[in-house]
C-alpha cells in the first residue's frame, strides 16, 4: 500500500505521549508522523457513492465534531484541506474518544450507510496532536444543484440565513426538523399537475435541508426549541431558526446539518387563538374537521386496542380530551367530521360518545345526524355530522351515494338538508372523505397508479367521486331545489388538482382563497397544502363573511399529539394543539 505523508505533518511540532490500547472496536496509538494511503477527497469521490466502497484505507483529518456516546451518532467527523480543496468523512467508531481539533489517522473500510459515505470496521485511530479547526464553508439555500450538497458531505458548514421551519414530522422520533429559505408548499397546491408541478417539486428540493439533534432515535427529550420541546414550548412550521453551523451529513438521500453551535429559534408563527365569531345570530358557523381515527373502544366495556386510533383507554382519554377541546373552541353550529369510528349509532358508539362529551364540555345542545340504521358504509371509519339544535334543524332524512368509488374507495358522503333558526331558507351540507393518496395499485398501467403528475395515486377515483357528487347535487330533486349548498370535508386533493378543479368548474367556490390566499390544512413531506376544503354554491358565494383554517394541527409536531405522552409526558397537554393531523376549516355564513 502506497503511503502518502499528510502535508501538515511536517509543519506540526507534535508532542505525543504514550497512550493506552483499547482492543475493540478500534485502537489508538502514538506515532512520529501520520501517514495516509488516500486522501479523504479520494474516498468521497465525485459521484453520489464512493469509488472505494469495500476497500480498506488509511486517512488523515482534523476532527470537526464527535458524537460517540451510545445515545448519540456513534462516531465522529473528520475533514482534510489540501490547497483550496477540502473534504469530510464520517467515522463510525465509538472508541477511542476524540475531540474537535484532534488530528487523527484512521484505518477502516469505506462504506455507504443510508447513502452517507463513511469508514466502517475501524481498526485503528492514531492521535497525531492538535490543529486548528477549518473555517466553515458557507452554504446558502437554495443551491443551484443538489450536487453541491454531495460535494460538501461531511464538511463543516455555516448557513448565514434565517431559515424557515417547514416540517417537524420526525422531531419526536429522530430529533430532526426540516428547514428551507422560505415556506414550502405542495406543488399541486399552487400550480397545475403535470410539468408545472414537477418543476415546482424540483425547485423545492434545492431549497431544503434537515437539522438533526445529534442523538440516537427516540430520544427521551428533544432540545428544540431551547431548552427543550414541551407541550407549552412547541416548534411550529413557520417558525424561524438562525445560527445554523455544523456538519453537512446525509441519510437516505436527505441532507442534514449536525449542529455544532446553539441554534437560535424565533417564534414567528405563534399558536393562533380560536377564530372570533360574529354576535349576529343570523350568521352560522360551519366547519369541517378530520378527527384522526376517533375510536372509543369496543362495546359497553370500551375495550382496547381497536382497529384504529388509540391503543389503550388512557391513550383514548388523552386523544378525546384534545379533540373535544378543539371542537369546543371552534364554536361552530354545524361540523362535518371525518375518520370517526364506523360503529353505528347505539349508546356505546363513537358518534354518540363524541356528541355527549361535546355537550358536557360546552353546555350547548349538540346532536348528531343518524345516517343509517347500523354502520354508515363498509369501512372502519366513516363521516359524521353534528350540529347545535338551538341553531339549526335537520330537514328530512340524510342522503348518500353508494355507487362507483363510493362503494369501495371513497367514504359514503353524508348529505343533509338543514334550516337555520329564525329563517325559512334551507341549505345543504355534504360531508365528504375521498380516497387517500396511499396504498397505490401494484400494476403500473392501472388507471389509479401514480401518473407522476403531482397528484399521487387514486386520482382517477377522486375525480370520479367529485363527478358523482356534483351530479347528485344537481339532479337529486330535493337538492336541486335547494340552491344554498356546502360541500366540505377531506377531499384528499390539493387546491389545483383535478377533483377540486372539477367542482370549481361546476360552480362551487372556495372562499378561503379570498380570505386566506395561502391557506393550508396539512403538512406532508415538509410542504404545506390543503387536503381539506369547504366549498359553497353560487347562492352562498357573497354571503361568506369569513373563511379560514384554524392552524392548530398541521404546523405542530406530531410528538405533541396524544401519542407523544408515551415517550415524554411533558409533550402532552389538554389543549387543541395537535389534536389531529388536519386543521379544521370554518366558514361564517350569513343566513
Amino acid at each position: 500500500m502506497i503511503k502518502l505523508s499528510f502535508p501538515w505533518a511536517a509543519l506540526l511540532a507534535l508532542s505525543l505521549s504514550a497512550c493506552t490500547t483499547n482492543p475493540t472496536p478500534a485502537q489508538v496509538a502514538t506515532a512520529p508522523q501520520c501517514e495516509a494511503s488516500v486522501s479523504i477527497a479520494a474516498v468521497q469521490g465525485e459521484a453520489m457513492q464512493s469509488p472505494l466502497v469495500g476497500q480498506e484505507v488509511v486517512v488523515i483529518g482534523t476532527v470537526t465534531a464527535a458524537w460517540q456516546q451510545p445515545d448519540q451518532l456513534g462516531g465522529f467527523f473528520i475533514q482534510q484541506t489540501i490547497g483550496d480543496a477540502s473534504a469530510g468523512l464520517f467515522v463510525q467508531a465509538s472508541t477511542p474518544q476524540v475531540t474537535a481539533g484532534d488530528l487523527v489517522e484512521v484505518s477502516g473500510v469505506v462504506g455507504e450507510q443510508q447513502q452517507l459515505t463513511q469508514l466502517d470496521n475501524v481498526s485503528s485511530v492514531r492521535n497525531c496532536g492538535q490543529t486548528e479547526l477549518p473555517q466553515p464553508r458557507e452554504l446558502r439555500l437554495p443551491v443551484a444543484d443538489k450536487a453541491i450538497f454531495e460535494q460538501l458531505e461531511g464538511q463543516y458548514v455555516q448557513l448565514p440565513q434565517q431559515l424557515v421551519v417547514n416540517g417537524t414530522y420526525l422531531l419526536g422520533r429522530h430529533g430532526s426538523f426540516d428547514v428551507a429559505n422560505e415556506r414550502l408548499y405542495t406543488p399541486t397546491q399552487v400550480v397545475a399537475p403535470g410539468a408545472p408541478a414537477r418543476a415546482y417539486a424540483t425547485a423545492n428540493e434545492l431549497k431544503r435541508l434537515l437539522i438533526d439533534d445529534n442523538q440516537a432515535p427516540n430520544p427521551a427529550s428533544v432540545p428544540y426549541p431551547a431548552p427543550q420541546l414541551a407541550a407549552g414550548n412547541s416548534l411550529r412550521s413557520g417558525d424561524e431558526v438562525s445560527n445554523v453551523v455544523g456538519i453537512l451529513s446525509e441519510f437516505n438521500g436527505s441532507y442534514r446539518i449536525q449542529p455544532t453551535a446553539q441554534l437560535e429559534f424565533h417564534n414567528t408563527n405563534p399558536r393562533p387563538l380560536a377564530p372570533v365569531r360574529s354576535d349576529d345570530s343570523s350568521v352560522l358557523r360551519v366547519a369541517t374537521f378530520n378527527v384522526l381515527n376517533y375510536f372509543n373502544g369496543e362495546g359497553s366495556e370500551r375495550t382496547f386496542p381497536t382497529e384504529r386510533g388509540a391503543e389503550t383507554a388512557a391513550g383514548f382519554a388523552r386523544q378525546e380530551a384534545k379533540i373535544i377541546a378543539a371542537l369546543a373552541a371552534l364554536d361552530a353550529d354545524v361540523v362535518g367530521l371525518m375518520e370517526i369510528e364506523n360503529d353505528g349509532y347505539g349508546e356505546h358508539s363513537a358518534i354518540v360518545r363524541l356528541t355527549e362529551q361535546l355537550r358536557a364540555k360546552t353546555g350547548a345542545p349538540w346532536q348528531f345526524v343518524q345516517a343509517a340504521e347500523q354502520g354508515f358504509g363498509g369501512a372502519a371509519i366513516t363521516n359524521g355530522l353534528i350540529y347545535r339544535s338551538d341553531r339549526v334543524t335537520p330537514l328530512g332524512k340524510p342522503l348518500t351515494i353508494t355507487k362507483g368509488p363510493f362503494s369501495n374507495r371513497s367514504r359514503y358522503p353524508l348529505i343533509q338538508r338543514m334550516q337555520a333558526e329564525g329563517t325559512e331558507e334551507a341549505f345543504v351540507v355534504a360531508v365528504n372523505h375521498f380516497k387517500s393518496k396511499g396504498s397505490c395499485p401494484r400494476e403500473a398501467d392501472h388507471p389509479n397508479a401514480n401518473q407522476n403528475d403531482g397528484q399521487a395515486c387514486w386520482n382517477a377515483a377522486r375525480v370520479e367521486s367529485a363527478q358523482l357528487l356534483v351530479e347528485f347535487m344537481e339532479t337529486e330533486p330535493l337538492l336541486a331545489r335547494t340552491p344554498a349548498q356546502i360541500l366540505l370535508g377531506d377531499f384528499n386533493a390539493y387546491a389545483k388538482e383535478d377533483p377540486m378543479t372539477l367542482m370549481e368548474d361546476a360552480g362551487y367556490h372556495n372562499r378561503v382563497e379570498h380570505f386566506e390566499p395561502s391557506g393550508y390544512s396539512y403538512v406532508y413531506d415538509a410542504q404545506a397544502g390543503s387536503l381539506d376544503h369547504l366549498l359553497v354554491s353560487a347562492a352562498l358565494h357573497g354571503r361568506v363573511l369569513n373563511q379560514q383554517h384554524w392552524l392548530i394541527n398541521a404546523d405542530e409536531p406530531p410528538a405533541l399529539s396524544y401519542r407523544g405522552y408515551q415517550q415524554n409526558p411533558d409533550w402532552f397537554a389538554v389543549n387543541p394543539y395537535r389534536s389531529s393531523d388536519h386543521d379544521p376549516i370554518i366558514a361564517d355564513i350569513q343566513f
